[in-house]
């Protein structure tokens, strides 16, 4: 709309009224003084994703000035949601960071939404969460991301899981590697992953590289994400303490529950305790047929990390105790590798998401070109993990992208698998 000089000394002397004693001032500009001054830039909106927070809410994270986010569906009238500056407020650059809850969602349904008044409007979509104990859905997993300006191989793998088109994504810690390069890299991250991270959701778990280095710390991950059921841990880092070091939701048929990051030695026995009423709740649920958890660290690797003993045995007690648990989830070893069943739980460490792989000075790669007892098949090479739950299982691919012919195990396309079996439904 153009501002003709008239409209313009309307809206200065509206503007002087509502601030006690500026009245007189304000109003001594010039016409021309008000209508020189330029337009404030419109600056897109940056780092958008959200997580799956209740049956019926989504939160959307995202950088920008503006705090609108504008949603509506077929036959469901559109609505703005203002948001609210999250705390703790990241630290890897100015922001303004903003923080809005989608909530009332009806189960399952496709909304369209747009975040702030870009300057080219692109209605973007997300999925609701599904009613309880709905199968036929398909999720990502991976670890040991990065961001694609350090890791290029991050980007190709962006791209891949947005043509696999997940519901969600599970970030299985060490997301970006700030702490080894620069807090140029969190940034960049959360910009590398909208690529799919408007449709599909971002539930992340927090590795090493979040809280152990000296460059960046948690706020820059527990201040870009609202997560569900979240609870603190004994022995967290202060700085981004205290809550969200671990937290659960269920999707569908399946009980996803995290576990944190060792940050002392009561951290895993705690979660423990904690834990097992959820298995409990889980196994006696007759809406939910699986029980999957997942963490930063394995409790079963050949890899280079190896895997964590104390996390081991509790995750096999409860492989024991409780018959739909069936999987766990893992990053940190900088490889890829599926586990014969434990207690009949398959351990999945999928290090692969772009940061570097490591291998041994071997013909093999590995340090030990034979496979220990509990290994089904390894391999070295980027990619991800495609994971999807069916009435009677849960099917798993490894696919194939980023290859770096130094560093793989094996020769695969972008799109292959280098692994596919099937987790069938436990009692």
């Amino acid at each position: 709309m153009r501002v003709t000089p008239a409209a313009a000394v309307i809206v200065i002397a509206a503007a002087g009224a509502g601030c006690k004693g500026r009245a007189i001032d304000l109003l001594a500009l010039s016409v021309d003084a008000a209508m020189s001054a330029p337009a404030a830039p419109l600056e897109e909106e940056r780092q958008i994703h959200y997580t799956f927070t209740a049956p019926d809410a989504v939160t959307f994270d995202w950088r920008g000035n503006d705090a609108t986010l504008r949603v509506w569906a077929k036959r469901v009238a559109p609505r703005t949601v203002v948001a609210r500056h999250p705390v703790p407020s990241p630290t890897s650059s100015a922001g303004p960071w903003q923080e809005a809850v989608v909530d009332g969602l009806q189960p399952g349904l496709e909304y369209i939404y747009e975040v702030g008044h870009p300057e080219r409007p692109q209605p973007l979509t997300f999925r609701a969460p599904p009613v309880r104990g709905a199968v036929g859905f398909t999720f990502v997993a991976v670890g040991d991301i990065g961001a694609s300006a350090s890791w290029p191989a991050a980007a190709i793998i962006h791209r891949a899981i947005a043509r696999a088109d997940p519901v969600f994504v599970i970030g299985l810690g060490d997301l970006t590697y700030a702490d080894d390069r620069s807090l140029a890299d969190v940034d960049r991250h959360f910009d590398d992953v909208m690529v799919w991270s408007r449709r599909a959701a971002y539930m992340p778990i927090w590795g090493n590289h979040e809280w152990e280095g000296k460059h960046d710390d948690l706020r820059n991950y527990k201040g870009r994400f609202a997560l569900p059921h979240a609870a603190a841990s004994p022995g967290a880092p202060a700085a981004g303490c205290c809550g969200e070091d671990w937290y659960w939701f269920d999707y569908g048929a399946v009980r996803f529950i995290f576990y944190p990051e060792p940050y002392a030695k009561e951290t895993w026995p705690d979660w423990e305790r904690r834990a097992e009423p959820l298995f409990a709740a889980a196994q006696a649920d007759g809406a939910l047929r699986f029980i999957v958890t997942a963490g930063h660290r394995p409790a079963y690797s050949s890899g280079h990390h190896g895997g964590d003993p104390q996390l081991r045995a509790i995750l096999d007690g409860f492989g024991k105790r409780f018959g739909k648990y069936v999987l766990n989830l893992s990053g940190h070893t900088h490889a890829y590798e599926r586990t014969k069943p434990q207690g009949h739980v398959v351990h999945v460490p999928a290090r692969i998401g772009g940061g570097a792989l490591e291998h041994a000075a071997t013909s093999c790669r590995w340090a030990d070109c034979k496979p220990p007892a509990f290994s089904a098949f390894r391999a070295i090479h980027h990619g991800f993990l495609k994971l999807t739950v069916r009435a009677d299982a849960i099917a798993i691919e490894a696919v194939c992208a980023g290859a770096t012919s130094a560093e793989d195990s094996l020769r695969c396309g972008d799109g292959e698998m280098m692994d596919q079996a099937v987790i069938t439904a436990g009692p």
